[in-house]
């Protein structure tokens, strides 16, 4: 989506990213999954009713943030954030509910993808319907 449609301006939210990623810096964190869903608003302006599946927003100390969820939420992710269609990252819809597979394989695979493998992790975890 263009930052033009956007709820706020490239500078706000690079803004935001700055006061974050310094606060990153402060706890030793090298990426921050975010899970939130008015963290994921405040950092890309991803605005959807998909927070009962489990979506979250990849901070790492450099570069735009990734956006992470369902596939079928991934379209409204195209339409709702500022990053390019590139930094938005989904799961197929067969992990949900799976009883042999789970949505955060997922994340773990594109993690260990990104070269954050053997990173530390933190982790939003005052979140209603995400649970560790």
């Amino acid at each position: 989506m263009p930052i033009s449609n956007a709820p706020f301006s490239q500078a706000e939210f690079d803004r935001r990213i700055s006061l974050t990623r310094k606060v990153m810096v402060e706890a030793g964190i090298d990426v921050l999954f975010v899970t939130n869903p008015s963290n994921l608003y405040w950092l890309t302006g991803y605005n959807g009713w998909s927070f009962y599946v489990h979506q979250g927003v990849i901070l790492t100390l450099e570069g735009a943030p990734f956006w992470w969820g369902r596939m079928q939420d991934a379209n409204g992710a195209r339409r709702t954030v500022w990053m390019e269609h590139e930094q938005i990252l989904h799961y197929a819809d067969r992990y949900i509910q799976a009883p042999d597979i789970h949505p955060m394989e997922d994340l773990a695979s594109h993690l260990r993808i990104m070269g954050h493998g053997d990173a530390r992790i933190g982790v939003e975890m005052e979140t209603y319907f995400f649970t560790a």
